[in-house]
């Protein structure tokens, strides 16, 4: 049986909010000569001690040499271990080698200090930067729990903004966890309310400890693995305490923008490509107005079903749908298949589990009743009854049952500022987010995520991706009605994807 592969990258564009302001004291280069931008030499700092960590209080962190705040002392080494890939297109900016997954390969721990060229009085200090950074050994076994349901609210309370916006028929699908983290990543540049707000859209109680650390070692359970990266503009000086804690909790390894737009598109895609392992061959058609800075983050897992299904038994099947005709679709069956099931009299939802290796399961909720019942679930449903219909089907024996599910491929673009802006209105039109980066005010005007998900006899398989720019126990489960669907995994109980089938195509 072929193993399959769940790849979600997600990406962050950012750039200045408004386009006359530049981020040096020196003019901004015209748009011709924007095209043959590479970066120059830093002026050499003196090299200091690094800094001893203390958990999440701000680990070290070395940056590749297309950083301007590279240490010079720090230089020679990895001069020595990240050659210039072979096939970087000519005019690239040199790069750290990659490893076969297409993350960067991790330097060794060194120090960075802020670069220099820091802006006069127009850039004041941003708030909370005096302050010491979190600290936090291993997270406890509360703090992880704590996470862990932060996602699945998170995940609920975005699903429902997207079941709203969306038509009554309208197949959905985003992945939770990828969002968090991108949304989290953005959390380590954001200060005062806007740090509030967002961590408050994300469900993270206050006063919460060790979140991020909590998070990444959610996001490498077992059967999971994530990475991350960040593309930036060379005139942007991203802040040290910033750079730091990226490294730290999220991996990641800033690399350099050339300033030639489409050089700078086929880098980003091709880092896609090799991350999602061609499941996404292109991410962005055009990349957005003079991007600042681009988050990346990809999850891949592999999903195989625990008991196979029989291709031979797939048939054409009647799917129900509300309000028009039933649609054949091919369907998988099985008379005597595995299925953890039961119903819930309050919901009136039939919960089915589906076994996964790697420690996943499918989680099928199926509205009793009309094919129309799903829009009252979606509405009755909140955080609390979702994780207890979710726990209690992880924990439910299975049973054999007949199985009928269809065999779908799924491809859901969507517009995330929008929902994100449902759930707090206004939070990124004046966020402060100088954590990030120091000079004029950046702030978040556009995301787009989108995600494909395909079920199949050998299991699931799917790739997600976003791009946010900041400018300037029944013995039969028929699953042939509109259904809600999570996929979860069961160990770190996190929702790793979630939607739902309303109109599979034929």
């Amino acid at each position: 049986m072929p193993t399959t592969m769940l790849w979600l990258p997600l990406m962050w564009l950012l750039a200045t909010a408004t386009a006359t302001v530049t981020l040096v004291p020196t003019p901004e280069p015209s748009p011709s000569a924007l095209k043959l931008l590479r970066q120059s030499p830093s002026p050499p700092v003196p090299p200091r001690p690094p800094p001893s960590p203390r958990g999440d209080a701000g680990a070290p962190v070395l940056p590749p040499r297309d950083h301007p705040e590279l240490l010079p002392a720090l230089a020679a080494p990895l001069e020595a271990t990240a050659p210039p890939s072979p096939a970087a297109p000519e005019g690239a900016p040199m790069e750290p080698s990659t490893t076969g997954n297409g993350s960067a390969a991790a330097p060794a721990p060194g120090s960075i200090r802020d670069s220099p060229g820091t802006p006069g009085p127009s850039a004041p200090p941003c708030p909370g930067d005096g302050e010491p950074a979190e600290a936090c050994g291993e997270p406890t076994v509360e703090q992880r729990a704590a996470v862990a349901e932060a996602v699945a609210t998170f995940a609920l309370r975005f699903y429902q903004r997207m079941a709203e916006a969306a038509r009554p028929d309208a197949n959905l699908l985003f992945s939770p966890i990828t969002v968090t983290m991108g949304l989290s990543h953005l959390l380590l540049g954001a200060r005062g309310e806007t740090r509030e707000r967002l961590a408050a859209v994300l469900a993270y109680p206050p006063g919460l400890g060790c979140v991020h650390s909590a998070l990444r070692l959610l996001a490498t359970a077992p059967g999971l693995f994530s990475t991350t990266q960040i593309f930036h503009h060379p005139d942007l000086h991203l802040r040290t305490r910033f750079l730091n804690e990226s490294w730290h909790f999220y991996n990641t390894h800033p690399r350099a923008l050339s300033g030639n737009e489409s050089l700078d598109l086929q880098r980003i895609n091709a880092w896609v490509r090799n991350a999602s392992r061609g499941l996404l061959p292109e991410l962005l058609s055009t990349l957005p107005p003079e991007p600042r800075l681009v988050l990346l983050s990809a999850v891949h897992l592999q999903a195989a079903w625990l008991t196979p299904l029989d291709v031979k038994q797939t048939v054409p099947l009647p799917f129900l749908r509300p309000g028009r005709p039933p649609r054949l679709v091919p369907t998988m069956t099985s008379k005597k298949y595995p299925v953890a099931s039961f119903i819930d009299p309050h919901l009136q939802v039939q919960v089915g589990r589906l076994a996964l290796r790697g420690a996943l399961s499918l989680v099928l909720l199926l509205p009793l009743g009309p094919p129309g019942a799903l829009g009252a679930l979606e509405r009755a449903l909140d955080p609390p009854a979702l994780l207890r219909l979710l726990r209690r089907a992880a924990s439910a024996p299975p049973r054999a049952a007949a199985l009928a599910l269809p065999r779908v491929r799924l491809d859901v673009p969507l517009d995330v500022v929008a929902l994100v802006h449902d759930m707090d209105f206004g939070l990124f039109l004046d966020a402060e987010l100088c954590g990030l980066a120091r000079g004029p005010a950046v702030a978040v005007d556009a995301a787009r995520h989108r995600a494909v998900l395909a079920l199949d006899e050998a299991g699931v398989e799917a790739a997600g991706a976003m791009a946010t720019s900041v400018a300037r126990s029944a013995p039969l489960l028929e699953a042939l009605r509109p259904f809600l669907f999570v996929l979860w995994h069961d160990s770190a109980d996190v929702p790793v994807f979630m939607g739902r089938l309303s109109d599979p195509p034929p």
